[in-house]
């Protein structure tokens, strides 16, 4: 290669290096202590400095990023609105965030809420406290989200830590095309109705590199959910993993194409699960599955309760009609706490059918008072296939 040729080459790269530095530093910044938050402001003065950022990069026409440097701010409910200016926009937390603790700061759903928005990212290292213990002794159902997404068109959720939310601490609902990688989510074992990781209404939602410890479902994937993907999520303690519950409302919609997998559970009160409610109105919840699941010291690894009723909330015995198909549970390993390591509860009405277990091998708890376990199967066509421990309750091919 000629002298000239080299120089040129040289020439290209440089200007294409050049080139792809200038637009990823050419989003115009927002900066919230530009427009008067500050580690000593107030709940209020901060919400609205957050909303005047805010008002100001939706009406910019380009790519946005909106900052919040670190440090540790209270921060009042807010909610990004949108539509905004075409562009992607970024959302990074270096700092930390605090709610008010009282319930009476709260009038809407969530603390902090990006709703009508497309391709927006939330990210940054930084913390949301919901602080929720005076929330929690309360014991007061539908408290405050800590993080909301609804009607999102392509959104992530990556790099950060929640703890303490007063209700849910990450909800999705209503969207499409969702990425949440990398979130870290704690909360007391004992603190009520705070999931780690709620989906509602929503297509393509995928989860990924997740650890999870609260007082209820580490995920839940409610009504309406298509095509979730769940994968590398260490969760414990809690609730588990589960798929509803369903049927509650009349007119949901159904649940389809879920796959959870390579997670770990420990120590918590479910594993996989399944729950619907009994006298439920009819809708469905099929092709879901359960696979490469380590359980460790967990009550009810793998259960299907379709007569889902906590606190006796329930005015009827009728079966539920929530029809479940297509479910399978393969490669589920680890120890069960309790003596039913599987528990397949499924409506007489509507059993549950094409169920399938595939090398399940669960076994008592090392030094636990459980010394047998067992499976236990109501209203359930299925078969099992592979090595199974306990001996399963559906025919084995």
């Amino acid at each position: 290669m000629s002298l000239r040729m080299v120089l040129l080459k040289a020439a290209y790269i440089g200007c294409l290096a050049l080139i792809m530095s200038r637009a990823t530093l050419g989003d115009k910044l927002f900066d919230v202590t530009k427009y008067g938050a500050s580690t000593g402001g107030s709940f209020d003065s901060n919400a609205k400095a957050f909303l005047d950022a805010w008002k100001a990069l939706c009406a910019f026409n380009g790519p946005t990023t909106f900052l919040v440097p670190t440090g540790t701010y209270k921060v009042g409910p807010v909610s990004f609105k949108g539509p905004c200016s075409p562009g992607k926009n970024k959302v990074k937390f270096h700092g930390n965030l605090v709610a008010p603790s009282s319930l009476d700061s709260f009038k809407d759903k969530a603390w902090i809420e990006y709703d009508g928005l497309h391709e927006i990212t939330v990210e940054g290292g930084g913390e949301l406290d919901g602080q929720g213990a005076e929330a929690w002794s309360k014991k007061k159902r539908n408290s405050p989200i800590s993080l909301r997404f609804i009607n999102i068109i392509s959104g992530r959720i990556t790099n950060l830590k929640l703890k303490d939310g007063k209700g849910f601490h990450i909800a999705i609902h209503k969207s499409h095309n969702i990425v949440i990688k990398a979130i870290s989510v704690t909360a007391p074992g004992d603190s009520p109705n705070t999931d780690g990781i709620h989906v509602s209404g929503s297509t393509r939602v995928q989860m990924r590199y997740i650890t999870v410890g609260t007082g209820d479902d580490c995920i839940s994937i409610g009504p309406g959910s298509y095509n979730v993907s769940i994968a590398n999520v260490n969760c414990g303690p809690g609730h588990g993993i589960s798929i509803g519950s369903l049927g509650k409302y009349q007119n949901e919609e159904n649940v389809a194409h879920i796959r959870v997998k390579n997670c770990t559970i420990s120590e918590t009160t479910n594993g996989l699960r399944i729950k619907t409610w009994p006298g439920s109105p009819a809708s469905e919840a099929f092709n879901i599955t359960f696979e490469d699941i380590n359980m460790k010291n967990v009550a009810n690894p793998i259960i299907i309760d379709q007569d889902y009723c906590p606190n006796n909330q329930c005015n009827t015995n009728a079966p539920s009609k929530v029809k479940l198909h297509g479910i399978a549970f393969r490669r589920i390993r680890g120890t069960s706490s309790t003596p039913e390591a599987v528990t397949l509860n499924c409506s007489k009405d509507y059993p549950c059918k094409d169920v399938s277990l595939v090398d399940i091998v669960l076994k008592p708890q090392v030094s636990s008072v459980v010394q047998k376990v067992e499976s236990m199967c109501s209203n359930v066509i299925g078969i099992a296939f592979g090595a199974q421990q306990p001996d399963p309750c559906v025919g084995k091919h």
